[in-house]
């Protein structure tokens, strides 16, 4: 499993639950809940994806002991090929969740003057 990425959702939910347990959301416990809530999401992701092979090669295999002798070799090189991608394909191309992409260094620049343009209006020192 690669690393976790937060989406909106995860945040919609973190505030969602400190707000339901009374506590006051400020961004930092926001962020903070919401790497929680996206590692939940993406382990339940997983474990479907792996349920849901798990269960398709059970059923080519009933398939396959249910009506063996009906058919011809053809069909038994379709299904071996459709057993194979099965078995083959992981959780992560089954959900095909990619890394972001890598910031670049203009990102990373941009990032910091608005970072510090932001710190110097509230009176603050940027970091």
């Amino acid at each position: 499993m690669k690393s976790t990425q937060i989406w909106d959702v995860d945040r919609l939910v973190a505030a969602k639950i400190l707000t339901d347990l009374g506590i006051k959301a400020s961004k930092d416990k926001i962020e903070a809940v919401a790497r929680h809530a996206a590692k939940h999401r993406e382990e339940s992701a997983y474990w479907a994806a792996k349920r849901v092979q798990t269960a398709s090669l059970e059923r080519l295999a009933e398939q396959l002991r249910g009506d063996y002798r009906e058919h011809q070799s053809v069909w038994y090189d379709g299904f071996r090929a459709a057993e194979a991608c099965i078995a083959t394909t992981t959780a992560d191309d089954a959900l095909q969740i990619a890394p972001p992409p890598p910031q670049s260094i203009a990102g990373i620049i941009r990032s910091r003057i608005r970072l510090s343009k932001a710190e110097n209006q509230r009176g603050g020192s940027p970091t």
